[in-house]
This record gives structure tokens, sequence and C-alpha cells, in this order.
């Protein structure tokens, strides 16, 4: 079996100031030895959340999430 992970954790741990190591750090230990994958779906939410991010160091952080997130999860 495996686990897809949902825009709202990944939202939640990136407002509660994680980055994306931190957050898939965070799931592994929850997720307990599944995999873990990444909808084509919660990356366009997180792409849309960034470009609608209110300054440009918000939308940069946020783009930096994204791309440690897609490099490190399928």
């Amino acid at each position: 079996m495996g686990l897809i992970l949902d825009s709202s954790v990944l939202i939640a741990a990136e407002r509660k100031g994680r980055n994306a190591r931190q957050a898939l750090a965070e799931i592994a230990v929850r997720a307990a030895g599944e995999d873990v994958a990444l909808s084509v779906v919660t990356v366009l939410e997180l792409a849309h959340g960034a470009a609608r991010a209110d300054t440009q160091q918000r939308k940069a952080m946020r783009r930096q999430f994204i791309h440690e997130l897609m490099a490190a999860v399928p």
C-alpha cells in the first residue's frame, strides 16, 4: 500500500514554518514505513498558493518548499 500526500497536510506544515524536508520527516514517522507519493493535483494546489502569496518573500519560500518536495517525493 502507500500514502498520497494531501495538500492540507503540506500547507499546515508550511504555515508552521517547516521546510519540505522537515515536513516529510514528520510524515515519515507517522507513515511508519509506507511509501509516500505526491499527486499532480496536490502540486498544482501548492503552486496556486505560491502564485497567490501576498509578499514576494512568502512566494519565494513557497516555491522553494515545492521544489524541495518534488525533489524528495516521487
